[in-house]
Parts: C-alpha cells; structure tokens; sequence
C-alpha cells in the first residue's frame, strides 16, 4: 500500500447506451495517473447492476490490461451467489488481485444466508475477499462483522457507512485486516480512527487531492488536509443531484480532458445544460480556489 487510495472506476457508455469499451482503457489510464494504489472494478460507480455478467467479465479484462500494472479489486457481488463465484472465478483467471462482494440486496436474507454468500465466493479462488458493507445493500450489527471478519479468506472491509464508532472497534480488534472507508464525504473521519485507505466515486476527478489530503494528515498537518477537503466536499456536494451522481461525475472527468460522455444507462436520464452548467461552476470555483492552497 502506498497512498491507500483506490478509484472505484465509472462505466463510460456511447450515445446508444451501449459499453465504451475504447473510452473504458482510457478512463483506467486516466484513474492509474492520479497517484493511486489501484481500481476497484466493477463496484457501484460501474452501475454494475445495470450490466449483464458478460459486460462485466469484459470491462475487468479492459481495467485489468490497462492498469499498468497497479492493483486491480474486482467486485463480484450480485442477486445471484451463483453468478458472484464465477465472475469470482473468471477474476481470478483474468489477473485480478483481489475479489470484493457487496450482499445481496432486495430480499431480507438472514445473516447466516448472507454470510454463507461470503464464504462460498471467498473460498472459490485462491484471492482474498473484501467485504463491501454498503448500508443501501445491508446495514450489519458490530456482531456481524466480527462474525465475517473470522474467516481468514475475508481480510478487507470497504465500510461505506457513518458509523465510525463501529469502524474503530473493528479496527481496533482485528489488527491483521484492512479497512477502508466509502464515504467520500467522511474522508478524513475514516483517517482519524485509523481507516488503512479509502474508495470513493468523486476520486474519478478527484483522486489525486484525496492522495493529498491523505498525505498532509499522517504528516500532522490536519488544518491543511481539511482545507483540501473543504474545497472537495464543495464539488462533491455539486455533483449530489439525485439519479444524476455518475454523469456529472463522467461529466467533470470529460472536463479534466477524458473523453467520456455524461450519460447512464436508463432508468437514470441524462442531465440537462442546466445541471452540466451548475456542476461546472462548482468545478471551475474549487480548481480556482485550489491555486491559494
């Protein structure tokens, strides 16, 4: 690990909703120059419930390829435990380093159901798992982690959640795992109760200033990482417009010089010239303000 930093990676699509698969190497290019440790592939920035098994397997193969040897976290979660271990499998095959899973949502599963999904896509590759704890998929007692955290296959948590006080226990009380954090606006929270890193959808434009204010806090200098953050949490509030986060994210990457569309596939819309031009100002007002830092 070097600056704990990991790009959940977008899915760039063309005008027919189809995958760009052209413009995804590019995006991964454009991510790995950021400075950070690694992709998360295929996670919830990809809108990965929104592709078919087949266009995931492929935009991993495409990350993978073009990561330029960095490290590659395949998320694999799924409805289906049978389509989880063998995109699993297929990771694995592909080069991937390491797997992650969300649980599977929709359905009040019991713990033990969800548990035994864990283990069976842990146990189907020689890779590790990471546990994706998103809080709209599942929300665990301290009791369930801790039960999860036992197996010795499961050494990661992406704790995409504001219960910190349960993200310090964890970490106080399973030293030989990692733990990063998913909230993008809790960024230095995590830092302070000693989060190994983090994975965040704004680090697709932003990545390098969290590698920043990442640096300048285990230097001591927490007023300066918190101002980093102030100027981030304003574009990150910009972007926050409901069923429109992963365009205007797309799109402030389009305006960094990737070229990439600011669509998703349906049911999320495309924004309108009103939203592009207020995310805009947001964007063009931070980049300004980052200059006195």
């Amino acid at each position: 690990m070097k600056t704990g930093i990991y790009i959940p990676l977008v899915t760039p699509f063309k005008e027919n909703y189809e995958v760009d698969y052209e413009c995804l190497a590019k995006a991964t290019k454009f991510a790995i120059a950021k400075g950070v440790d690694g992709i998360y592939a295929c996670g919830g920035t990809s809108e990965f419930s929104l592709l078919t098994t087949e266009e995931r397997k492929r935009c991993l193969e495409v990350i993978i390829a073009n990561a330029e040897g960095k490290e590659v976290i395949a998320h694999v979660g799924s409805q289906s435990m049978l389509e989880s271990v063998e995109l699993a499998k297929h990771a694995y095959s592909a080069g991937a380093t390491m797997l992650s899973a969300v649980s599977p949502y929709y359905y009040a599963y019991s713990f033990d159901q969800v548990k035994a999904y864990f283990l069976a896509i842990a146990h189907a590759t020689p890779l590790e798992l990471m546990i994706y704890n998103a809080a709209q998929a599942r929300v665990y007692t301290i009791e369930e982690m801790r039960s999860i955290l036992e197996d010795d296959k499961i050494s990661a948590i992406k704790y995409t959640g504001s219960n910190f006080y349960m993200l310090e226990r964890l970490i106080k009380e399973f030293p030989g795992k990692r733990f990063y954090t998913g909230a993008d606006e809790m960024f230095l929270a995590g830092q302070a109760v000693g989060a190994h890193g983090a994975i965040g959808t704004t680090y697709n434009y932003y990545a390098d200033k969290y590698v920043l204010a990442r640096k300048l806090f285990h230097e001591g200098k927490t007023a300066e990482a918190l101002a980093v953050i102030h100027k981030v949490n304003d574009v990150t509030e910009g972007v926050l417009v409901p069923g429109l986060l992963m365009p205007n994210v797309k799109y402030i990457m389009s305006l960094q010089g990737l070229d990439i569309l600011p669509i998703s596939r349906p049911p999320f819309t495309k924004p309108d010239k009103a939203v592009l031009d207020k995310v805009k100002a947001v964007y063009e007002k931070a980049e300004e303000e980052f200059k006195s830092l």
